[in-house]
């Protein structure tokens, strides 16, 4: 059992300080440009300058490394790991909203407006048979709890999106690595672009199981960006056959894609609520008033429910999440359970006065293996 700790000590240990230089560091500084954490600057290549040294602690922060700014073994060992390639941040909003390592979901700005989707599959691979199979099963676990279709089409000039696999430079601006730590990539809302590196072996099995890796990538060409969590089928790294999405993923891809009902004549609207163990703990819905009136919103939990043991790593929220697009001012943030200040991770506004016409009303449980929770939506028309 000695012998097994050694490895975890060492692979803390510091190879490279800040200011130091070596034959490593122009590797890191090229990962850490390529997804998000730092702009090139003019400093030597081969030097941990205090450019890198930021971007380095930020990309710990948000791998779950220990922060320590200087090149360690782990580090490195995480940045050679199999990885989807579209960036964890956007370096042109770096320290903005929702883009910090405390964030579980982040948004992309795009959505698809047609709830009805339909996919084609341009070229498959030669390693496996059913591909096409696997792929359709991630779309149906994430469109399991949006209102959302996406079904196969034979017919290219049809489709909404279209998956292939390619190698090499492909054209697209983002070419593939050969056999190497870049797997797939896809493209956000409304492109429909999803690709897989062909030079892989893909199985139905491990890291390069088609599934899974399709399971993260339609999350992408659904809008939503990486997460920090290394448990969520967004988090950056592919997890060896994970068939199902996180907490964090069904909250994010719910607070997306809300189900919406249509209340055009009532003066008072009631809608239900719950975020429940079985289906990820997240419950969204809006209301869409026809036109846009002055109204008095708000949430209320009305029940919740300890199916086991309620502790520090529980929460539960409901909240007016979103009016007409834009999220009511006043929220909570950061701490062990939130995102960034205006991240959509965060808990928004009970309560909302003012003009609106669609409302969306969210409710939230954290750690759902412990916690169901219930509630209601309900807004009065003023005028």
């Amino acid at each position: 059992m000695r012998e097994q700790a050694r490895p975890e000590r060492g692979l803390r240990e510091t190879l490279v300080r800040p200011g130091a230089s070596s034959p490593v560091v122009p590797f890191v500084g090229d990962y850490l440009t390529r997804f998000g954490y730092t702009r090139p600057c003019a400093c030597p290549d081969d030097r941990l300058c205090p450019h890198l040294g930021t971007a380095l602690a930020r990309y710990q922060s948000f791998t779950g490394l220990t922060v320590a700014a200087t090149l360690t073994l782990e580090t490195l060992k995480l940045m050679r790991q199999p990885r989807c390639p579209v960036p964890d941040f956007d370096p042109d909003e770096l320290g903005g909203p929702g883009v910090t390592d405390q964030d579980p979901f982040v948004f992309t700005p795009g959505t698809w407006a047609n709830p009805m989707l339909r996919w084609f599959l341009d070229g498959g691979t030669s390693d496996v048979t059913a591909e096409a199979d696997a792929v359709q099963r991630a779309f149906d676990t994430w469109t399991a709890h949006i209102p959302l279709t996406v079904t196969r089409t034979f017919v290219r000039a049809d489709a909404d999106l279209v998956v292939d696999w390619v190698v090499g430079d492909h054209g697209d601006g983002s070419p593939f690595d050969g056999a190497g730590n870049i797997l797939a990539h896809a493209f956000f809302p409304s492109d429909g672009r999803i690709h897989f590196d062909e030079s892989e072996t893909w199985s139905h099995s491990g890291t390069r199981d088609v599934e899974t890796v399709a399971l993260h990538e339609v999350g992408h060409a659904l809008g939503l960006r990486h997460s920090g969590s290394s448990d969520a089928a967004m988090f950056f790294q592919i997890n060896n056959e994970q068939r199902t999405l996180h907490e964090f993923d069904v909250r994010g891809i719910r607070s997306r894609y809300p189900p919406v009902v249509h209340r055009h004549t009532s003066d008072v609207v009631t809608v239900p609520l719950w975020g429940l163990k079985n289906s990820g703990g997240t419950g969204t819905v809006t209301v869409d008033l026809g036109r846009p009136r002055r109204i008095l919103a708000w949430g209320q939990i009305t029940m919740a429910d300890s199916l086991n043991d309620l502790d520090r790593d529980n929460a539960y929220a409901v909240e007016v999440f979103d009016v007409d697009g834009d999220r009511p001012a006043g929220f909570v943030s950061g701490g062990a359970h939130w995102g960034s200040v205006e991240a959509p991770s965060n808990v928004y506004s009970g309560a909302f006065v003012g003009r609106g016409q669609r409302v969306t009303f969210r409710i939230s449980a954290l750690h759902t293996a412990d916690l169901d929770v219930f509630g209601t939506g309900t807004i009065i028309v003023l005028d």
